[in-house]
């Protein structure tokens, strides 16, 4: 919580202290979600979740061109795959923090990339059991896509947020190694600036 507070006291001093015009807006839409797990040189890529998320997020435009776009959201995210005969699901509920750097090509067209910073929220499995102590609280990722802005404040986008950090935090065991683990997540959402920006 601390660091969401700091977090939101950073983004309010940009606003502060520069001339940005300012925009707010809502968003939802789908993630399409999986994992990359790297164990003993060996990489897997199970099955992916298919999710939401939803929120707000902020437009600073500093020029014509440049600016900036933060967000908060929540995101569902995970993993399902087969094994030995079950299909097991893993479930993840995240806060993102993703503030990117927003190039605006033209009035309606923009690019977007800056780190995301996630704090998780639960860890299911498919049975509502939670395994939360064996998963990071926190999650880095590079976030990068492209955004439409149409007439009346609508928007719509892609996003791709490409997980840096291992999020495996389970018991270690001498006899194997420890996976690593990664988020993948591909987004499409719209969204409604409710004004400016």
């Amino acid at each position: 919580m601390k660091k969401i507070t700091l977090l939101s006291l950073f983004v309010f001093g940009i606003m502060l202290s520069t001339q940005a015009q300012v925009g707010l807006g809502i968003k939802g839409g789908l993630n399409f979600a999986n994992q990359d797990y790297e164990s003993d040189g060996l990489s897997v890529s199970p099955d992916g979740r298919t999710g939401l998320h939803f929120g707000a997020f902020l437009v600073l435009n500093l020029s014509d061109n440049i600016g900036l776009q933060p967000e908060l959201l929540y995101s569902q995210k995970g993993i399902k795959f087969e094994s030995g005969g079950f299909n097991i699901e893993e479930n993840f509920n995240y806060i993102d923090l993703p503030i990117l750097l927003r190039y605006n090509i033209n009035e309606m067209i923009s690019l977007h990339a800056g780190p995301q910073l996630s704090f998780l929220l639960s860890a299911e499995d498919q049975d509502g059991n939670d395994f939360d102590d064996e998963v990071s609280g926190t999650d880095l990722a590079l976030s990068f896509g492209g955004q439409i802005d149409l007439p009346a404040g609508f928007v719509g986008g892609l996003r791709y947020n490409l997980g840096l950090s291992d999020i495996y935090d389970g018991p270690e065991d001498p006899s194997f190694s420890s996976p690593e683990i990664r988020n993948r997540v591909f987004q499409i959402y719209v969204g409604w600036k409710l004004f400016g920006g």
